[in-house]
């Protein structure tokens, strides 16, 4: 901490530059917020430049509020020039990689779900913390208690940041409230302004890491009682963990993986688990960990990773197996990676010092924590940058697949393809439209254009509220046929879209609809076939019959069980088979009344 005291004195003013920072910070986010808003101006009409600027304007700033304080100016300045080409470099691929995908404009650009602005940071406050700590012990592998202290120190800066932030607009929001009983909305307008409130929240931030770093007692007190409380709470999950690997056994494996989401589970469990072991062992100090029941615990624990992520790793494997790459799957495999670092690292630790009451218990735990930082920013670098981009990787093992014939043009998901593969996902899904292959039959190639048409003219993987489908290639994207391989009937959704109840905004062409499923059903063997239109999640359904000149009209609506998997299954499978009333119908007034058996029950 002394080195830390003696290189913040260095730096003139650490207040007003923090101060200076801030307004530089809000006026660039101001402009970039205006030049955003429709209609747009450049810079946001230029993707490849607006992206890197607002990540450098949102994320750069940040290491200057904070390396003010720790370092000399020179270094620092070093720092952020380096910090600047790399966090640019990595907005300009974002915008890149989308250029030829999905239009977006302004914010969207960089907000958007295949760029996710949190790596980003994270990587930011790993490598400022190696930068900080290398810098002021001059050297490549500082002391692991340095590492502890800056990055726990940072951690609980950002946590504080964001409460008092979060706190500092709901006093302004209340503010606004009670000005509005006395019917003044003067506060409230003013605080909903963006020249208000971009320099409002940075001066919010640098003030609150200015009274962070000037007071270490604080910070000090605050750190100490956290990782006290988070380091009780081992010896709990150990205990769970255990026992949930302890049941595999004598259990099938099977509900694991039927779960969909047990990678996931897996990956969290044990990334807690590393978290809570780091929470007891802190800096490594003997006084810091001399609770028996901790360090029991942590030994238990570290053993655990390797079983959690071994399992993680076999469970993703099987998806893999099953439906290949996807920009989750992907991303989750880094994980995977870095925690098999951390789990070998951890193992090792273990078996170097068996007695958890010796004084080296878990000491190799500070090598595998440097070691595995670097391979994280590694791993960060390359997710982020072509090398492995999740959705070029994506596309590339999906398209290899429906090559190789392992995986039918039916199910493939075009959407994933569209939406979440980027330019790539563009480039494939155009080149479907076209595509063809000697393994096809003519309804499968036929079904395969025209869902990848389809797809292509979606603004988005969800219909939008409000947004309704005004041609009927757009309506196909919100259709489901059944029996699957099926395809509708020639002229039917343009007669369907032509409709009175469409026109009126109902059924598939509602503007919060979700997707519909369209039954081919044939209700006399000499008629032809006739659709049966359901909206997803709703009893009602429309029949659709075409007379003897093929021009199709709605002739009558049907009640259905949408929780019935019996009914359901065998609508999907065509299996219908007419039926007389079991009742009359009834007239009264020139209307025909049906009536409904009263036990007319699903029989699941």
């Amino acid at each position: 901490m002394a080195a830390t005291a003696r290189a913040a004195d260095r730096v003139p003013n650490v207040f007003f530059t923090r101060l200076m920072v801030a307004l530089i910070q809000a006026v660039g986010l101001y402009l970039l917020a205006e030049a955003a808003t429709k209609p747009a101006t450049w810079p946001a009409t230029v993707p490849d430049l607006f992206t890197p600027l607002v990540m450098v304007v949102s994320l750069v700033p940040l290491l200057i509020l904070l390396g003010a304080g720790q370092i000399t100016r020179r270094p620092l300045a070093l720092w952020i020039l380096v910090a600047t080409v790399i966090v640019a470099g990595l907005g300009y691929h974002a915008a890149a990689r989308l250029q030829s995908s999905l239009p977006a404009i302004g914010m969207s650009l960089l907000l958007g779900s295949h760029f996710d602005l949190i790596y980003v940071a994270g990587g930011l406050f790993i490598a400022h913390t190696l930068v900080v700590d290398a810098i002021i012990e001059r050297r490549w592998r500082p002391s692991y208690p340095r590492h502890f202290d800056t990055a726990w120190k940072q951690g609980v800066q950002a946590a504080l940041t964001v409460v008092f932030v979060a706190v500092f607009w709901g006093v302004l929001y209340l503010g606004a409230g009670l000005f509005n009983l006395l019917k003044i909305t003067f506060f409230e307008r003013l605080i909903q302004h963006d020249w208000f409130a971009i320099p409002a929240t940075t001066l919010a931030i640098a003030g609150a890491v200015h009274i962070t770093d000037v007071q270490p007692a604080l910070i000090r007190g605050a750190r100490a009682l956290a990782l006290t409380l988070f380091s009780w709470l081992l010896p709990l999950l150990a205990v769970i963990v255990v026992g949930f690997l302890g049941s595999l056994p004598f259990l099938s494996l099977q509900p694991l993986w039927q779960t969909h989401f047990a990678t996931r589970l897996l990956i969290m469990a044990a990334i807690l688990l590393i978290f809570l072991i780091n929470c007891c062992y802190q800096d490594g100090a003997v006084e810091r960990t001399a609770i028996a029941a901790k360090r029991w615990a942590g030994t238990v624990g570290a053993l655990a990773l390797l079983p959690l992520v071994a399992l993680a790793a076999w469970a993703l494997g099987l998806r893999v197996g099953q439906y290949g790459w996807s920009v989750q799957r992907v991303v989750a495999a880094a994980f995977i990676l870095a925690l098999a670092v951390y789990t070998a690292g951890y193992v090792l630790a273990v078996v170097r010092a068996p007695n958890p009451r010796g004084a080296q218990w878990l000491r190799l735990l500070e090598i595998t924590n440097h070691v595995s930082a670097h391979l994280v920013l590694i791993l960060l670098l390359a997710l982020l940058t072509p090398v492995a981009d999740p959705a070029r990787l994506m596309v590339a093992d999906q398209m290899a697949r429906l090559r190789a014939g392992t995986l039918p043009p039916e199910k493939l998901d075009l959407v994933a393809l569209r939406f979440d593969g980027a330019r790539w996902g563009q480039a494939a899904v155009e080149s479907l439209r076209t595509a063809t292959d000697s393994r096809w039959s003519d309804e499968q190639r036929e079904s395969l254009h025209s869902a990848a048409a389809a797809v292509l003219i979606r603004k988005d993987r969800y219909a939008a509220h409000g947004d309704r489908p005004s041609t009927a290639m757009e309506l196909l994207q919100y259709v489901t046929v059944y029996p699957a391989g099926r395809t509708l009937p020639a002229g039917f959704i343009s007669a369907y879209m032509a409709s009175g109840h469409v026109r009126d905004g109902n059924g598939c062409a509602r503007g919060d609809a979700e997707s519909c499923n369209a039954f081919l059903v044939r209700l006399q063997p000499d008629l032809p076939e006739a659709v049966i239109m359901q909206e997803n999640g709703y009893s009602d359904a429309l029949l659709y019959q075409p007379d003897e000149a093929g021009t199709w009209h709605l002739t009558g609506n049907l009640m259905l069980a949408p929780g019935c998997r019996s009914m359901r299954d065998a609508l999907k499978n065509g299996q219908i088979t007419p039926t007389p009333h079991v009742l009359p119908d009834l007239m009264a007034g020139g209307i025909r009344l049906t009536i409904t058996p009263a036990s007319n029950k699903c029989p699941e």
